[in-house]
């Protein structure tokens, strides 16, 4: 399944379509890269690397990711958490301080 994510918005692609990035969702907080808030609201997201939300429409996203069945084959592993203050970046990653800045277009 793929998403595209919407400043971040998000929108979930298929395995065969073409996607931004490949994330890999994961159960161990202490693995993951960053965690991630799954907001209901777009506008409170915006700017946002941390508060996800995602968008029925491709053309609404800031881009495409795909979800991968393990680690090794993704760009970013992610974590989801109830708590949007305990959501952010855990560790140094290529693409921290460059999700946001494909909202800018």
């Amino acid at each position: 399944m793929t998403s595209i994510l919407m400043a971040l918005s998000l929108f979930f692609v298929t395995p065969n379509q073409t996607c931004d990035y490949k994330i890999f969702v994961t159960k161990n907080r202490y693995v993951a890269d960053l965690w991630v808030w799954e907001s209901k609201n777009r506008y409170e997201s915006k700017n946002r690397e941390e508060f996800w939300t995602e968008v029925r429409l491709k053309c609404q996203a800031d881009f495409t990711v795909r979800y991968v069945k393990t680690k090794y084959n993704a760009d970013l592993v992610i974590y989801f958490t109830d708590s949007k203050y305990q959501s952010g970046w855990k560790k140094n990653h290529r693409l921290k301080n460059i999700l946001h800045k494909v909202y800018d277009r």
